[in-house]
């Protein structure tokens, strides 16, 4: 999958256990850093199937709680135009306790993308972004990935990542470094059955130190991103950070067939109080994520919903809630107009915009 699918994939996904039975073959004697560097450096790609994704998030202390997120469904890839959006239909719903739960209540979305247009279910309606809007978005979804007639398209981690930074204006150099260095106490676990796949389970620690620095400078390597802040006053708390980790393991599946990723587990354990957080009310927390594709190169079936209203609708059922300017009447934006005080936003700039990200900034601008 091309990077944007991934993210769009990534930002949506719902996740069942990675079930699976130990087994012994000749994949288990593989050396298992020649099986992660396979996998993430793996030209192949995967044009179809389902993603399941779930993200925990447990606290203790006075003001814990825990968080569950979790999306899910199909996705399909277009073979004739590998650098465009594709189509998928993902679930996506949320639940909280504790101090969590207070903020967040139950949440309950949806993202389906056809071939000709996009959906977002939120409150149960089906919002539409439009047909024209679409194919703009999906002109600048090709324009950002740099297709050329009869260029294929950069499967590898590091080729994605230069692809994805060049996109943003950013340096691709920042993208030289090995994923693989990140994990140690390599072991090959065998092979399992993950989403209706034979896959090679390797697990093992992760150096959240050496992480957390390749993905810093990656990030900075973007103009603006840090916000204006200096990266060399953010760089050196990036150690307090990974102190903070009293653990951190991880789990890979990758098929026995191509080397492609089918399943991810992260788990992490943190100290709170190495990071101020015990005097917020917060002791120690844990976070797991776990990713798992299946069906794999199946038919999938991506349907538009029926009687979905124009997605300007939904800026005015969440502009109430400041998600979407625009939304409430005459709404006042800090830092607005020529002067950098208070500008004033026009409702209906943003409607006639149709979605448009360009027309959006004018409004904002």
């Amino acid at each position: 999958m091309n990077r944007t699918k991934t993210l769009l994939i990534a930002l949506t996904l719902a996740a069942l256990p990675i079930a699976g039975c130990g087994g012994d073959d000749e994949s288990s004697d593989d050396d298992p850093a020649d099986v992660l560097e396979a996998t993430f450096n793996n030209d192949s790609t995967i044009e179809s199937g389902v993603i399941d994704l779930t993200f925990d998030l447990a606290a203790e202390g006075d003001m814990g709680g825990g968080l569950t997120a979790n999306v899910t469904g199909p996705f399909v890839s277009d073979p004739e135009n590998p650098n465009g959006i594709g189509q998928l239909d993902l679930d996506v719903t949320a639940t909280g306790d504790g101090a969590a739960a207070e903020t967040l209540g139950d949440f309950e979305a949806g993202l389906t993308v056809t071939e000709d247009n996009l959906y977002v279910n939120y409150g149960g309606t089906d919002y539409e972004l439009g047909t024209e809007a679409f194919t703009q978005l999906q002109e600048q979804q090709e324009a950002a990935a740099g297709e050329t007639e009869g260029e294929d398209t950069a499967s590898s981690f590091r080729e994605g990542c230069e692809q994805a930074i060049e996109a943003q204006n950013g340096d691709p150099a920042a993208c030289d470094f090995d994923v693989t260095t990140w994990f140690s106490d390599l072991s090959n676990d065998g092979t399992e059955d993950v989403g209706g796949a034979d896959a090679t389970h390797i697990s093992g620690a992760l150096d959240v130190e050496q992480m957390l620095t390749d993905l810093f400078q990656l990030g900075a390597s973007v103009p603006g991103a840090t916000g204006g802040v200096d990266p060399a006053l953010i760089e050196p708390q990036l150690g307090q950070i990974s102190e903070a980790v009293s653990g951190a393991t991880f789990d890979v599946y990758s098929a026995t067939e191509d080397d492609t990723l089918r399943g991810l587990d992260f788990a992490l354990e943190l100290d709170a109080a190495a990071l101020g957080g015990a005097a917020a009310g917060v002791e120690s927390a844990g976070v797991d994520f776990s990713l798992e594709i299946s069906d794999v190169g199946e038919e999938q079936t991506v349907e538009a919903p029926a009687d979905a209203q124009p997605i300007e609708d939904l800026a005015g059922e969440l502009g109430g809630l400041g998600a979407i300017p625009g939304g409430v009447p005459n709404q006042e934006i800090p830092g607005g107009g020529a002067g950098g005080g208070v500008g004033e936003l026009d409702p209906q700039c943003i409607q006639d915009a149709a979605g448009d990200p360009d027309a959006i900034q004018a409004c904002l601008e």
